[in-house]
């Protein structure tokens, strides 16, 4: 037996369009409703694909019998799958052949993204529909995204996290960022330790205008910071830890209480190219000063950010900034959904393959 497939907007016109291809003598053999994926410029639209054969039929005068006109007006009647129930749809061809639960899953791990994030946007998934316009969907309703320190940050903000994850670059960017907004901002730094630390900074300041100070004991901070009382944000850089070095963890610990706690967002910096369990171990080490923030950094590492969206999603830490290049003050976005999207593999949001486009056009 052959079989025919046919595509249009709609069922009844799949059924037409199959009719007058093949003639009356059609038999539907299964169904399957979607909608196209669309693009940047053009939008989704519903399709109806059928699968149909033509019935075996002994026919005197070659036309076909209402016998077999009837039988096909009745199957040209099957309901559409929105309109039945789970188990009735998942009982039909279309569906048995075609689950999106799997396919979920499978986009899902190639984006790394692990429980309990992975479980949240698989929870209760629809049977029909378009899989990365559902994950999408799902994803901005559930990534966290630190709005509040974007639109009202707080007067001292401190950058903390591991020797090497773009910290003090990363603070040069986002203090420029808040200056163009005209606000007044300042940059101590507390890394005496690491050889060069205080020079790179100074010449971002320089570079960009901002003043610094070196505070790498108590007495300094003090000092620092009663300089800059009359200014509307002090970014605080920080040495990188390690959980062997209990003085110099010490150390930072006395600095950082002398600000004020009320007036203070601790900010961790996160390599987007980092293992979720790496940077999970990292987290340990910078848990105790309960970081309000993210700044995701080296995003132009890697192709997908679903470890560091697991890792938000497990430790309820929103996301702030992203920074994908050692360009100061450029390589930075502020989070949003759609920063979100364009990171992930498969998710139907790939700008930068059409800047890519673009730029070659």
């Amino acid at each position: 037996m052959e079989y025919y497939t046919v595509v249009a907007e709609s069922y009844d016109a799949a059924v037409k369009k199959a009719q007058e291809l093949y003639g009356n003598g059609i038999r539907i053999h299964s169904r399957r409703d979607f909608t196209t994926h669309g693009g940047l410029f053009t939008k989704r639209m519903p399709r109806c694909e059928i699968v149909c054969y033509l019935a075996s039929t002994k026919k005197e005068s070659g036309k076909t019998g209402e016998k077999d006109i009837s039988e096909f007006e009745k199957e040209a009647r099957t309901p559409d799958p929105d309109s039945l129930s789970r188990e009735e749809r998942l009982n039909t061809e279309s569906y048995r052949d075609k689950p999106l639960l799997p396919e979920a899953e499978s986009l899902l791990v190639a984006n790394h993204i692990t429980d309990p994030l992975k479980a949240k946007l698989i929870e209760a998934f629809p049977d029909n529909g378009d899989v990365s316009m559902i994950l999408s969907e799902r994803l901005l309703k559930t990534v966290g995204i630190a709005y509040q320190g974007q639109i009202h940050p707080k007067h001292f903000v401190v950058f903390i996290g591991p020797t090497g994850s773009g910290k003090t670059t990363t603070l040069a960017k986002v203090a420029y960022m808040f200056k163009k907004t005209g606000r007044k901002v300042a940059i101590v730094t507390l890394d005496s330790y690491r050889t060069g630390a205080y020079e790179q900074v100074g010449a971002f300041g320089s570079a960009l205008s901002i003043p610094v100070a070196l505070a790498g004991a108590e007495d300094e901070l003090l000092s620092a910071v009663e300089r800059f009382a009359s200014f509307d944000m002090i970014f605080i850089d920080t040495m990188g830890l390690s959980p062997k070095d209990k003085e110099l963890n010490l150390r930072l610990k006395g600095l950082l209480s002398l600000l004020d706690m009320s007036q203070s967002d601790y900010v961790l910096t996160v390599p987007a190219s980092m293992k979720e369990e790496d940077i999970m171990e990292q987290f340990a080490s910078y848990s105790e000063y309960s970081p309000s923030s993210l700044a995701v950094t080296k995003l132009d590492e890697t192709e997908t950010i679903g470890n560091v969206l697991s890792f938000s999603y497990k430790v309820e830490v929103p996301i702030l900034f992203f920074t994908d290049g050692q360009k100061v003050p450029d390589d930075i976005a502020k989070a949003s959904g759609s920063v979100v999207l364009e990171h992930m593999k498969g998710f139907g949001l790939d700008m930068r393959r059409f800047r890519a486009q673009v730029s070659l056009e």
